[in-house]
């Protein structure tokens, strides 16, 4: 067990950061090349290693091998700050079991997430595929087939119809065509995805522009208190689909698909854990 030097409360032997204050703890039993983890420490030897000697690398590249600090705020439900981690090093691995800022949330993979440093910052970098790693529009964006969307507590994917879809000619059954409802041709679909991994509700996109809603729009979830009475719309534009929040309370997020360059105020969501990314 190790005792916080800063709130005085004990964690366990495997804790990096102080589960009640957020200070890193590795500074009481590491030694100081250790302070900031594995990564920081190789980044500290590379360091020494270019000061030794001629090295053909920039100073700007030095900066970011070195990792300046940054900031990791746990944000809670109702909206307020909780414990502030304030991190160094050029590589930071988040997880549930694995990496240097471990959470106890089932939703996350033993390593999730990395964020590392790179020239024009910090890069967030999905580790796993189940959940995925969402960060909050800051404004509108192109969808890509098979993207997945985060409103209010709904985990919605988003998929383009092909041509054969869309055209669906009438059913016959034995020489009659069937009487049906006329429907206009849908250009996309949304699967709404339980946490049993299938699928509950398929809704399909025919209007060039859907909202969604708690209260109002074309697809309304009711029962979902983390929506806004219209949250977002999704429309479809030159061949694809464009996203916009419609400046609701919580956000919408949007999975990641690959490396992500970070800003200072990105919300972050990952399992259930919401974490606000600052610089300094």
């Amino acid at each position: 067990m190790i005792k916080c030097g800063r709130c005085g409360n004990v964690n366990g032997a495997d804790v990096l950061f102080c589960q009640y204050c957020g200070t890193r703890l590795a500074a009481e039993r590491l030694p100081a090349e250790a302070l900031a983890g594995p990564a920081a420490s190789a980044s500290n030897r590379a360091t020494d290693q270019m000061a030794s000697g001629p090295h053909p690398m920039s100073a700007a590249l030095r900066v970011a091998q070195q990792g300046a600090g940054f900031k990791l705020v746990v944000v809670h439900r109702d909206g307020t700050d909780g414990i502030t981690y304030n991190l160094l090093g050029d590589q930071i691995d988040i997880g549930r079991t694995e990496g240097d800022l471990l959470f106890e949330d089932p939703h996350l993979a033993p390593r999730h997430a990395r964020v590392s440093a790179s020239l024009t910052g910090r890069v967030l970098t999905p580790l796993e595929s189940r959940n995925g790693v969402y960060v909050r529009l800051r404004g509108s964006v192109d969808l890509q087939d098979g993207d997945h969307v985060l409103v209010g507590k709904q985990v919605l994917r988003f998929e383009l119809l092909t041509d054969i879809e869309r055209n669906l000619r009438p059913a016959v059954e034995h020489g009659v065509v069937v009487f049906g409802t006329p429907v206009r041709p849908p250009w996309a679909r949304i699967r709404q995805i339980t946490p049993a991994a299938v699928t509950r509700d398929v809704f399909h996109l025919t209007r060039p522009e859907v909202i969604m809603g708690r209260e109002s729009g074309d697809i309304v979830f009711s029962d979902d208190e983390f929506m806004s009475r219209r949250h977002v719309q999704i429309a479809f534009r030159n061949g694809r689909g464009h996203l916009e929040d419609l400046g609701s309370s919580n956000g919408t997020f949007l999975r990641l698909r690959g490396p992500h360059g970070l800003s200072s105020g990105d919300l972050i969501r990952m399992g259930d854990e919401l974490l606000r990314f600052e610089i300094g």
